[in-house]
């Protein structure tokens, strides 16, 4: 568990990322769980699939292998944020199947995801990166916020005129894609400048 994890650590802290990351990696570093649970902190997120992505984090192939039994639907992260209410967040990593989620967080890494299906009613926050493509179907009544990053793909294919999709790109590479039954008129998109 050492080798990726150990390089992961020494490419943060030679990129100058704060000592309280540091600090909260030290102590959890053990233990699987608190290591996942740590990764799916929101302000860990776009950190954790950049350096993934960019070769200076953990690779596929690893996460697999050593955090198999956290991705992929085998474990729910709740109130990870230390947010108490039951807020649910998982992680989704070289998944290519179809997929109806009710989390609150939803991350997808390595993932071609033919149909991510909202639950009604939700207001979920997707993050979507690692060369992830994402075919987002909404029902009606969602509010929906997309974190879209380096050369990933979002697919608007069938989104409810009563939903509503904010998408924030973190990279020039990451592209958005309108289907011809996205009825929704609020579709907003924002460019975003990455800082980690």
């Amino acid at each position: 568990m050492k080798d990726e994890l150990f390089i992961y650590r020494r490419n943060a802290l030679l990129d100058n990322l704060c000592k309280e990351w540091d600090n909260m990696w030290r102590a959890c570093k053990e233990d699987k769980e608190k290591l996942v649970r740590f990764v799916m902190i929101q302000q860990s997120i776009p950190h954790f699939l950049t350096y993934c992505h960019q070769g200076k984090g953990l690779s596929k192939d690893y996460i697999l292998k050593v955090f198999g039994d956290y991705v992929n639907g085998k474990y729910v992260g709740i109130d990870v944020d230390g947010v108490e209410g039951g807020y649910r967040t998982e992680l989704y990593v070289a998944y290519n199947d179809v997929l109806t989620v009710s989390d609150d967080v939803f991350v997808s890494m390595w993932s071609a995801i033919p149909s991510l299906e909202i639950s009604t009613c939700k207001a979920t926050k997707i993050y979507c990166g690692c060369s992830s493509e994402m075919h987002l179907v909404c029902g009606g009544y969602n509010s929906i916020v997309v974190m879209l990053f380096d050369n990933s793909t979002l697919y608007l294919d069938d989104v409810d005129e009563d939903s509503t999709v904010t998408i924030y790109r973190y990279s020039n590479d990451a592209k958005v894609e309108v289907g011809k039954y996205c009825l929704s008129d609020k579709i907003k998109m924002f460019d975003k400048e990455l800082r980690l």
